[in-house]
């Protein structure tokens, strides 16, 4: 019985090898190639475009292929699946016309006739973006805007000459909208031009955009600021009369109106380890060195304000605001995520600060992607300008009011670690203050 068992193992096993090797020899010998698309219809877009078509009627049938050159001179192939109608091609540098072969492929990589299409692409990508650069003058910096509608992979190249000295400034993006700055520029003419390259390495021609003079700003001193307390901000129309306790006077009747949260009305003092002074006193909250500085309102709705007092009159061009750190609350937690800036030029404070409130801006803090540069960012101070979509100083003014409207964690208090202005005083002149908070402080990297 062994033997006849092992006899027949034996035939049952040349048997698969045979069918095996038949199947393969098959396979091998198909050498038809699969019919042509038909039908096809070509849909031009920025640097493009796509075929609809109806695919061959053949089972093995896997997917379609187009090959074309485009004007960097590389052979650019693509593909689309068995399941769709539809292949995309992008690319061109220019809108003229181009060949294009589509191929049919079947599974035994057997390939059609090309149909050859001549197609024109609308504009490509690129110049449609460099179309819509802008360069302006920023604070001590140079202003860079675009839009790419198409969300495609492109490269800016932003050339700056100062006198002898020439520098480019490269950006990649994909945005819809987008925006990067030149830092550390000098208040003086910055010849500028501007190319674009995109992921084929077709390039734009240069747009010159001529001499661009940064404007010149500096931190400004906040050794003069101090909190607006609620008596301060009505002045003459406080009531010292309604209440013996301090904490609970108010404003006269006829003004009690806008002694409210979302109106003249200051959030708590202190809470706890949190006090409104930590706000500008150039140190922000770090983890490791538990310092816990921040203004901390306590149980409190949204929106709330603080009222500050520069102590004399300014022009902002603007800020930075540093993130409470403490008990891993870096965007998240307690700490505000949505603010406003609002500022006063008021002239006589005696009967209340109530005259000249101007908003400047909404604002947020936006967490990056990348947690390295994310930590970076909070420990450098998340920056912004006071007018971003044309950078310019703001009037006069004496006295700010930080709106908040949002905490990150969605809940009913707020902290925020720091914040510095930066500008000039009144009167153009920029009075330097070494001691004022404007980056990483050393040592708390």
């Amino acid at each position: 019985m062994k033997r006849i068992y092992y006899f027949y193992s034996i035939i049952i096993l040349f048997a698969a090898v045979f069918i095996m090797n038949s199947c393969q020899d098959t396979a091998v010998g198909d050498t038809t190639p699969p019919g042509q698309v038909t039908n096809v219809i070509f849909t031009p877009q920025y640097g493009g475009g796509y075929f609809t078509y109806t695919i061959p009627s053949d089972e093995d049938f896997l997917y379609t292929r187009a090959e074309y050159i485009i004007d960097t001179g590389a052979k650019i192939s693509k593909t689309s699946s068995v399941y769709s109608d539809t292949l995309f091609i992008d690319g061109f540098g220019q809108k003229k016309e181009y060949d294009v072969q589509i191929f049919s492929v079947d599974r035994n990589n057997n390939q059609s006739a090309p149909v050859v299409m001549k197609v024109v692409p609308l504009e490509p990508t690129t110049l449609a973006v460099l179309e819509t650069v802008q360069v302006q003058p920023g604070f001590s910096s140079l202003v860079v805007d675009w839009e790419n509608d198409q969300k495609k992979n492109i490269t800016i190249y932003v050339n700056v000459k100062v006198r002898e000295t020439e520098a480019t400034k490269i950006y990649a993006s994909n945005l819809e909208k987008d925006r990067f700055m030149i830092d550390n520029l000098k208040g003086e003419p910055h010849l500028v031009n501007v190319f674009i390259k995109d992921t084929y390495e077709n390039q734009t021609q240069t747009k010159d955009f001529g001499e661009i003079t940064p404007l010149v700003d500096g931190a400004i001193s906040k050794k003069q600021w101090s909190f607006l307390r609620d008596n301060l901000l009505y002045g003459n129309k406080w009531d010292y009369n309604s209440d013996p306790d301090p904490f609970q006077q108010k404003p006269l009747p006829e003004y009690q109106g806008t002694y409210r949260d979302d109106s003249l009305k200051n959030a708590r003092e202190t809470y706890y380890e949190g006090r409104i002074e930590k706000f500008w006193d150039n140190e922000y909250d770090y983890e490791p060195k538990l310092n816990l500085n921040y203004f901390h309102t306590g149980p409190q709705s949204y929106p709330f304000s603080y009222f500050i007092d520069m102590g004399r009159e300014i022009q902002g061009s603007r800020f930075k605001i540093w993130q409470r750190n403490a008990w891993g609350m870096l965007y998240g937690g307690e700490n505000v995520e949505i603010w406003e800036i609002w500022i006063s030029d008021d002239k006589d404070p005696t009967d209340g600060v109530f005259e000249g409130w101007e908003l400047v801006g909404r604002y947020r803090i936006a967490q990056p992607a990348n947690v390295i540069e994310a930590r970076n960012e909070a420990r450098d101070g998340h920056e912004y300008l006071f007018y971003p979509e044309n950078p310019r100083f703001t009037k006069p003014f004496r006295y700010l009011r930080y709106k908040a409207i949002k905490q990150y964690g969605g809940g009913n208090s707020g902290c925020t670690s720091e914040i510095t202005i930066f500008g000039t005083e009144a009167d153009g002149s920029i009075i330097e203050d070494p001691e004022t908070l404007t980056g990483v402080l050393e040592g708390w990297e």
